[in-house]
C-alpha cells in the first residue's frame, strides 16, 4: 500500500484528471474495495459489477473529495457501502433473491491440507458473519477482514468511535455465541 502523502499526491492529480492517477488509485485500492463488497453481497459477480461502479463512482466525482476531511480510503468505502445498500434496496423488492452460500475462500498458499482446514474455518466464519446484524457485520468485516481503524470504520459507516466499539463488542459476543453453538457446545453467558 502506498504511503498517505503519495495517495495524497495521487488524488490531487486524479483529481486534476489525470487519467493515470486515478489509475494507481484504483490498482491500490481495488482489492480491498472488492473483498469488502464481496463478503457484504456473497456473489462473485455481483460484487465484481458492485466494485466497477464503486470507482466508476469515485472517478466521476472526485473532485468532491477533500483531502483534510476523510481517508481517501474512507471515501472509498463509503462508495462502496452505499452501493451496497442500494444493492439491497433494490434485491428486496424482487421476487425471489437467488444466495449463493459459498464464502469467499482464502488463497491457495501453503500445502492442501491447510488450504481445506482454512476453506472450513472460513465456512464457518462467513456462516456465522451472515447471522449476525448488518451494522454488527459490517463492523466486524472492516475491523477485522479489512484492518480498518474504529475512527475508520466510524467515518464509513457514519456513527461514533464509542458506537464502533460497543457494536463490535455486541457483534463478537454474537459471533462467539454462533460458533460455539454450531460446534455442539454449550454457550453460557456470564
Amino acid at each position: 500500500m502506498a504511503s498517505e502523502t503519495a495517495i495524497k499526491s495521487l488524488v490531487k492529480k486524479a483529481k486534476g484528471r489525470e487519467p493515470e492517477a486515478f489509475g494507481s488509485l484504483y490498482d491500490a485500492y481495488v482489492d480491498q474495495i472488492f473483498r469488502y463488497i464481496y463478503y457484504k453481497v456473497g456473489n462473485f459477480a455481483e460484487a465484481q459489477d458492485l466494485t466497477g461502479q464503486a470507482f466508476l463512482k469515485a472517478f466521476e466525482h472526485i473532485e468532491t473529495y477533500e483531502v483534510r476531511e476523510v481517508a481517501f480510503s474512507s471515501w472509498l468505502y463509503r462508495i462502496a457501502h452505499n452501493l451496497v445498500v442500494d444493492y439491497f434496496r433494490r434485491e428486496s423488492k424482487r421476487e425471489s433473491i437467488p444466495i449463493e452460500d459459498h464464502p469467499p475462500t482464502p488463497s491457495e498458499h501453503g500445502n492442501p491440507v491447510e488450504t481445506v482446514l482454512a476453506d472450513l474455518d472460513s465456512e464457518k466464519l462467513y456462516s456465522a458473519l451472515r447471522k449476525l446484524t448488518q451494522n454488527q457485520r459490517e463492523v466486524i468485516i472492516l475491523k477485522f477482514i479489512e484492518s480498518l481503524s474504529n475512527t475508520q470504520v466510524a467515518e464509513i459507516m457514519g456513527i461514533s468511535v464509542g458506537a464502533v466499539k460497543s457494536t463490535q463488542k455486541r457483534g463478537l459476543l454474537a459471533r462467539n455465541r454462533i460458533l460455539s453453538n454450531a460446534s455442539g457446545k454449550e454457550f453460557v453467558e456470564r
